[in-house]
């Protein structure tokens, strides 16, 4: 005859052994304290059998199974019977990524946290872009206050400053980060060949300027010189 032992306290099922013959009375069988001879019931996936008001109940049993934390989400277990993952506030089914929230008994999208992750994505992006700004101004702010640069630096100087208070707008958007637009970086192969298009282009237009007015000094020259009346021989002079 099998004797079933059970927990003293709550009654869970810990294991069956063979019962001992009374050595008083070979009719009888020893039945140990915290046990039962009351079959164990077929027990269905996710049970285990409880000793309860005198009987066998088939109770919730998760242990080694994979769970998951419904207010974190991180993996974990259920170390004993009797406990369902509501119970211990745990879930089946694995949290889809942290913008994800419990909420009425499922995983859904929790709008606060993809805003909040969406804004600390287009910051990041903001402070990445501007210390690149900053960067390339490095050192320039006195120079340009002293006016030591030279015209492609000056050029650079403006642009990429122009460039932060671009950044700053974007920002400051009332409807940060849903309408942000990055403003195009500033190119400073292009400033430099456009500031030496511009430095050729005064050079030329000086030189055409130059040549116009040597042009009409030279007009000048000879107008003069065709107005001025040709020599006459004086009749008078005594020969």
């Amino acid at each position: 005859m099998l004797c079933n032992h059970y927990d003293r306290q709550t009654g869970q099922y810990l294991s069956s052994t063979l019962a001992d013959s009374d050595p008083k009375d070979d009719s009888r069988w020893l039945e140990p304290a915290f046990s039962t001879v009351t079959p164990i019931p077929d027990r269905k996936p996710l049970t285990w059998p409880f000793w309860k008001d005198g009987a066998w109940v088939l109770m919730p049993d998760y242990r080694g199974r994979v769970l998951y934390r419904t207010d974190t989400g991180e993996r974990t277990e259920i170390l004993a019977a009797g406990v369902t993952p509501a119970d211990a506030g745990l879930t089946e089914t694995p949290r889809p990524s942290d913008e994800y929230r419990w909420t009425d008994g499922a995983w859904a999208i929790d709008p606060d946290i993809v805003a909040r992750k969406a804004k600390e994505r287009a910051m990041a992006e903001f402070q990445h872009r501007l210390a690149n700004a900053q960067t390339r101004n490095y050192g320039r702010a006195d120079a340009h206050a002293a006016g030591v640069l030279s015209d492609v630096e000056e050029a650079q100087f403006v642009a990429w400053s122009k460039y932060q208070m671009d950044l700053s707008r974007v920002v400051n958007a009332p409807d940060f980060p849903a309408s942000a637009v990055w403003p195009v970086e500033p190119d400073d192969d292009a400033i430099r060949r456009e500031v030496d298009a511009k430095r050729a282009a005064a050079a030329a237009a000086e030189a055409a300027k130059a040549e116009a007015e040597q042009a009409d000094e030279a007009d000048s020259v000879d107008d003069k010189v065709d107005a001025d009346p040709a020599p006459t021989t004086d009749s008078t002079r005594k020969k």
